[in-house]
């Protein structure tokens, strides 16, 4: 894994409304991190060190992956009460 593409592809997923991709991503980077894959540069210079881009990356992915599920569900709330308005 590129953990540094994945993020980019992650992030241009999400901006670009690509839920179901932006979703696929971030669970793949966080499963890379927590198994201790090295982590892509996010906010600041490598100097930083690995722990805190390791910080910033894992939050992204739980954020993305969460954004995502919560925008899923409303979706499945909404279709089901128009659902339910078309039966009665």
């Amino acid at each position: 894994m590129d953990p540094q593409q994945t993020l980019t592809f992650m992030l241009d997923a999400l901006e670009e409304k690509r839920r179901e991709d932006a979703k696929e991503l971030a669970d793949a980077l966080h499963e890379w991190l927590v198994k201790g894959g090295f982590p892509p540069t996010t906010l600041g210079d490598s100097s930083l060190g690995k722990e805190w881009h390791r910080a910033i990356a894992t939050f992204a992915c739980l954020a993305a992956a969460s954004t995502v599920e919560d925008i899923l569900k409303r979706r499945q709330r909404r279709k089901a009460k128009t659902t339910t308005k078309g039966d009665k």
